[in-house]
Formats: structure tokens, sequence, C-alpha cells
């Protein structure tokens, strides 16, 4: 009899000890999945919260440029570049930050990779307003007129109710002399914002520029004509003088 329960002890010692083993090897695989299934939320969760940081840093470093605040500005963007150096927006913004404090160098080379980073944003995106203006705003502070005024133009195709855009577009035709254009351009934004005291000066600096074109034009032309009237003229002097005297005949002799 002792023996039997000695028998029966044992065994049922084997079954709790095997329950138990299944047990905690299903709690493992069930924490380990439970760990699969939240590291991307996780991840994704992380990702997001980078990028709000990130923008936020650029909205800080916008106010303190706003406010004049250029050191502070410049050390918001630079902060930013620092997190995500494919950042477009934040080498533009600390182009003009440098320009500001007339740092040349920096505010150049911030702007070229600014130009770097935007075209590849619009090749990725060809329908991307913003990032046609951006560009085009990178190119203007380069001095590089007419890839900037081509940028705008594609912006205005996208964003054709957009009045800084077109104002921006005059500019850029301004400085190229494409007075026509730029006319076009003040008068489409002033008719999107009749009240912006800048379109109205840049049309009427682009309406000034193309009537001096047109002066110039005629003014051109008359002298022209002078000149071929002067050619002319001579022409029939000198052929005239070289022309020799016919002698006069001598009285013929009687027969």
């Amino acid at each position: 009899m002792t023996t039997a329960r000695a028998i029966l002890r044992k065994a049922l010692l084997v079954a709790i000890a095997s329950y138990l083993i299944m047990g905690i090897s299903g709690c493992r695989r069930s924490a380990k999945n439970t760990n699969a299934n939240l590291s991307p939320s996780a991840g994704s969760e992380s990702e997001s919260e980078r990028s709000r940081h990130e923008q936020s840093l650029i909205e800080q470093g916008k106010e303190f440029y706003k406010n004049d605040q250029d050191e502070q500005a410049a050390a918001a963007f630079q902060e930013a570049i620092r997190l995500n150096p494919a950042l477009a927006e934040a080498h533009l913004r600390l182009g003009m930050a440098y320009g500001a404090l007339e740092r040349k160098p920096e505010a150049d080379e911030a702007y070229k990779k600014a130009v770097e980073l935007f075209k590849k944003r619009v090749q990725a995106d060809p329908k991307d307003a913003e990032g046609f203006f951006y560009l085009g705003e990178a190119h203007s502070f380069l001095h590089q007129d007419e890839e900037a005024a081509r940028a705008y133009r594609q912006t205005t195709r996208l964003k054709p109710d957009d009045e800084e855009v077109f104002y921006q577009l005059g500019k850029a035709e301004t400085k190229l002399a494409h007075y026509p254009e730029a006319v076009a351009a003040f008068q489409k934004a002033l008719e999107l914002a009749p009240n912006d005291s800048r379109a109205s000066d840049g049309l009427e600096n682009a309406q000034e520029g193309a009537q001096r074109i047109r002066e110039g034009k005629k003014h051109a032309e008359e002298m022209l004509k002078k000149q071929q009237a002067n050619a002319n003229g001579n022409g029939n002097t000198n052929s005239n003088s070289s022309a020799k005297p016919t002698p006069k005949r001598p009285p013929s002799n009687p027969w």
C-alpha cells in the first residue's frame, strides 16, 4: 500500500511539473508576440514625435527671425538640421538667418544645400507647389534669377490663387528686365490682393522699365535711319566727286 501511494504521489508531481513548464513557455511566447506586435507602433510613434520636434524647431527659428533674434534663429535651424540633415526648409531659413547676421559665405552654403534638397523634393513630387516656391526663394537669394523665375512660374501653375507667388515672380522678371512679364505678374498679384502696396510699387517700376525699353528701341531705330541716310548721302557725294569732268571741245576749224 505504501509503495502504491509513493508511485501515485510521484506521478502527480510529474504531471504538475509538466503543466507548470507548459504554462511558463506559453506565457513567454505570448509576451514575445505582444512585444513584437507593439514594436512597430512604438517605432512609428517615435518617428512621428521626432518629426514634430524638428518642425517645432523650425517654427521657433521662424519666430526668432521675425523678431530680429537672428543668433537664436540660426541656433534653432542648426539643431533641426542636426536632427535631420535632409530638412530643406531648415537649410533655406538658416541661410536667411546667416544673411541677416552678415555671414554671407555660410548663407550661400546653406542656400546651395537648400537648392539641392528642394530639387530632389520636386523631382519626387512634381505637384509640390511649396517645394517649387522655396526652390525659387533659394535661387533668388543666390541671385540666380533665371532659375528663380522658372521655379516661381511652375508654382503659379500649381497654385494660381497665391498672391505671394505672383509678386515674387514679378520681382524675378523685373531683375531679368522681362518687363512685360513682370507687369503681368504684378497685375495678377494685385487682382488677388488689391491692397498689396509692394505689388503696386513693383507694377509701377515694371511699367517704367517697359516704357524705357520702348523709348530705347524707338531712339535706336531713329539713329539707324539717320546713319543709313548719312551713308547714302556720302555715297552720292563720293560718286559725284570721283567722276571726271567732261572736257570742253575746242571750236572746230573751218573747212
